[in-house]
């Protein structure tokens, strides 16, 4: 299988691995030990390409539990992933697959480029099920002269986590925050796989209110940033005040090109240069 994912050391011992435009990998070496942040799709040979970058023994954790950041986890013996998204794991290995080569296809389509990959032969049906670790609020990853914090920031999924790095006073929010932001509201109260518009700026404003720890933002697309780069100081802020003005009814709305169909417009509410795509119906926790 391929193992000829780009990667960039965009700080020192920081990289970005680029999943051939389906989504950003991460991975940090500490002193002792390194650190993958998702497995986007699970195209080709991910555990070769890291032992491009190291080979220092390494965790392997899960921003959320969407197929192109946890697609590649059935490589992996063991999966740190908040609980509240494990629920994306429960489908059979097949669907999965399925789904996988459907979006890989599909940005495929979408950027009409040659990626050194086919679906066929580098994007496998899982042979077994990584052990699920729990990740939670607080928790702290170190690997030895860095510390990586996990922290909890519901909305585009009801388990979305975010990371900062000591070392490098990053911000790693996975997909959390864009200038592209899709919130997550399906399901209902009772099964715990709602977020509520109200309930997702609470998180960002905690996340915001945070700034002293970090100094830049990264995300787990580079679709609006360059490869290897953060996103605009302002989009975080952005992002929140689009939320906020979503909650109290003034947000601007529009209809835009939607960039996960071709040939297709979304409506979403616009602050600045970010947008945000959302339920009408899931505005507000219930009273």
């Amino acid at each position: 299988m391929t193992d000829r994912h780009p990667y960039y050391e965009f700080e020192k011992d920081t990289y970005e691995i680029d999943e051939f435009d389906c989504s950003s990998i991460f991975l940090f070496v500490g002193k002792e030990r390194a650190l993958l942040l998702d497995t986007g799709c699970g195209i080709g040979d991910l555990k070769g390409v890291i032992r491009k970058i190291t080979d220092k023994p390494y965790i392997v954790i899960a921003s959320h539990g969407h197929m192109d950041h946890i697609g590649g986890a059935g490589a992996f013996d063991e999966l740190y992933i908040n609980p509240a998204d494990n629920y994306f794991l429960d489908v059979s290995f097949e669907k999965m697959l399925e789904s996988r080569r459907n979006y890989a296809d599909f940005i495929r389509k979408r950027e009409d480029k040659y990626y050194p990959y086919s679906t066929e032969n580098d994007m496998l049906c899982w042979e077994k099920k990584p052990k699920l670790l729990p990740l939670s609020d607080g928790q702290t990853f170190d690997l030895g002269g860095r510390i990586l914090t996990a922290y909890s920031c519901p909305g585009h999924t009801p388990g979305e986590m975010v990371f900062i790095d000591s070392k490098t006073r990053y911000l790693f929010c996975a997909d959390a925050c864009n200038r592209n932001l899709l919130l997550i509201q399906s399901g209902d109260h009772t099964e715990g796989r709602y977020v509520s518009v109200e309930k997702a700026a609470k998180a960002m404003e905690r996340i915001v209110s945070m700034k002293d720890q970090y100094d830049h933002v990264i995300n787990s697309h580079h679709d609006y940033r360059g490869f290897g780069a953060p996103l605009a100081d302002y989009v975080v802020d952005q992002a929140l005040e689009c939320m906020k003005k979503i909650v109290d009814g003034t947000a601007e709305i529009r209809e835009i090109p939607d960039p996960l169909q071709l040939n297709a417009t979304k409506t979403v509410a616009v602050y600045g240069d970010v947008f945000i795509t959302y339920n009408k119906e899931g505005v507000y926790e219930t009273r």
